[in-house]
């Protein structure tokens, strides 16, 4: 089957929508599809195969609220050139070309990652734009997907539409001895880590704030890059000012992130939105005991392995610190069943199987329609 994801930004070191796509597209290349992937420019080479995947290139453009629909346009004229069975269409951006792309004769099978108007990003104005592609994907759409129930629910309350959920994933990974961090001056099981972007809807600043009223030899690790644009990464290094435990390493990957993730005490997901967050998923399948906002899509992937704190409540989420780092010894059989948790929910075969069937039950209902009835016109191919 031909598989056309649209689209990605900056294949190789995005966050979610581009993890997603990277772990998913090699998995479908390796089991025999054809999967090409329509990504923006980034800093990394382009190169035109990667992990059984082709990729189609698409301009870089600034300011970066433009990027991601400008690059839209563009790959929707490139895949109407091409010939696939199913195109991917991530969020509402992508989606909301739906009703261009279907005249192609491929079905299109919009994904979501999150409720995009309710980011905090946005201002008034945009967050109307993305309301409307909203409405527009989701009436449009041969399939519709979401990472999260909360957002199945959604969609099923605000549209009432049937909306089938096919989460995100981790690895079950192996424990990273610590060398990398050690070289660092990062002692192991002393440091409690953020790994996300710095971008205010995931949090950090709350974390900051509750960790300098601790008393405690502890570390905060920040791992992340924030945007080019905007000065929410300078506010956390103003907010940290003065605090030597709090250390920020930038952007980080590969070997050095297996080894904060093996080794910190506690992993720490203060975010006030999410899709579903692979990073909180990545951090129990590690064994690595989890504190997170109460936000339904992060109960959703701690069930009762993980601790929660109120959402936005910093003195909430400093009580819960404290309590953490004062108990480390009891957070160990919590951090096994997190583990546990990701093994039976949350892989990427499991992933990737629900999508095959996904794939094949929409291709083979394009083609062979249901016939209209005596109740009324047929409605558009939805998952129940």
């Amino acid at each position: 089957m031909k598989i056309h994801f649209l689209i990605t930004k900056d294949f190789f070191r995005g966050g979610g929508i581009e993890t997603y796509t990277r772990e998913v597209g090699r998995r479908l290349a390796s089991r025999g599809h054809e999967v090409t992937v329509y990504s923006t420019r980034g800093k990394d080479k382009c190169v035109g195969e990667w992990e059984g995947m082709r990729f189609i290139w698409l301009p870089s453009i600034k300011p970066h609220w433009a990027e991601k629909t400008v690059g839209v346009l563009v790959a929707a004229y490139k895949t109407l050139r091409e010939s696939p069975d199913i195109l991917h269409l991530h969020s509402v951006v992508a989606g909301s070309l739906s009703p261009l792309l279907r005249f192609k004769g491929a079905p299109c099978i919009v994904q979501m990652h999150g409720i995009e108007w309710l980011r905090n990003r946005w201002g008034r104005a945009a967050k109307a734009v993305l309301k409307a592609m909203e409405r527009t994907s989701l009436g449009s759409a041969d399939a519709i997907t979401a990472v999260s129930q909360t957002q199945c629910e959604y969609f099923k309350r605000h549209y009432d539409l049937d909306c089938e959920y096919i989460s995100t994933a981790a690895d079950i990974k192996d424990f990273a001895s610590p060398k990398l961090i050690c070289e660092m001056g990062i002692q192991p099981r002393k440091y409690v880590l953020f790994a996300a972007r710095l971008v205010p809807e995931k949090g950090a600043h709350y974390l900051i704030e509750a960790f300098r009223r601790l008393s405690t030899d502890y570390s905060l690790i920040i791992a992340g890059e924030a945007p080019a644009s905007g000065g929410y990464g300078q506010q956390l290094l103003d907010l940290a000012k003065g605090d030597e435990r709090i250390r920020f390493l930038g952007r980080v990957q590969g070997r050095l992130l297996e080894e904060l993730f093996s080794n910190a005490a506690l992993f720490a997901q203060p975010s006030e939105l999410e899709g579903l967050s692979i990073g909180l998923i990545e951090g129990m399948s590690y064994g690595t005991p989890c504190l997170a906002s109460d936000i339904p899509e992060n109960r959703e992937v701690v069930g009762d392995a993980g601790l929660l704190f109120r959402n936005k409540d910093v003195d909430d989420l400093e009580r819960r610190l404290d309590w953490v780092l004062s108990n480390i010894g009891a957070t160990a059989e919590l951090a096994a069943r997190g583990r546990q948790r990701v093994q039976e929910l949350f892989t990427w075969e499991r992933v990737v199987d629900q999508l095959e069937a996904l794939y094949a039950r929409v291709y083979d209902a394009q083609r062979h329609p249901v016939l209209e009835t005596v109740s009324g016109p047929k409605r558009k191919f939805l998952i129940s």
